[in-house]
């Protein structure tokens, strides 16, 4: 089986413009689903505009994919080698997703 890899234009987006205007506390708070019943939930609040809340539901996966935890597998460590201490992974997920990350922008290395 071939898996192509795609991104959310939506959410890189969503994620580039609380990136550019982090100092204005601007809430957010967007639901939508994209290709094959992806749900994406991205979330910020005035509170703390820092922090970004994204939440992921995946739908069934086939049955010759390997899933744990409701993820495929290697995917937490995937995220964690990639982001790593700008990411933290919430356990539990918030209900309805598979995954919930919490994005603090404030570690994001300069000019990136």
């Amino acid at each position: 089986m071939l898996l192509l890899q795609s991104h959310s234009r939506f959410l890189l987006e969503a994620l580039l413009n609380r990136v550019q205007n982090v100092d204005k506390a601007t809430e957010v708070d967007y639901h939508w689903v994209e290709f094959d019943d992806v749900r994406y939930h991205v979330q910020v609040t005035m509170k703390n505009p820092h922090i970004v809340l994204l939440s992921v539901s995946l739908p069934v996966p086939p049955p010759e994919t390997i899933f744990i935890g409701g993820l495929p597998f290697g995917a937490i460590e995937a995220i964690k080698a990639a982001y790593g201490n700008v990411v933290q992974i919430l356990d539990p997920p918030r209900d309805g997703f598979n995954l919930t990350l919490k994005l603090n922008l404030s570690k994001l290395p300069p000019n990136e």
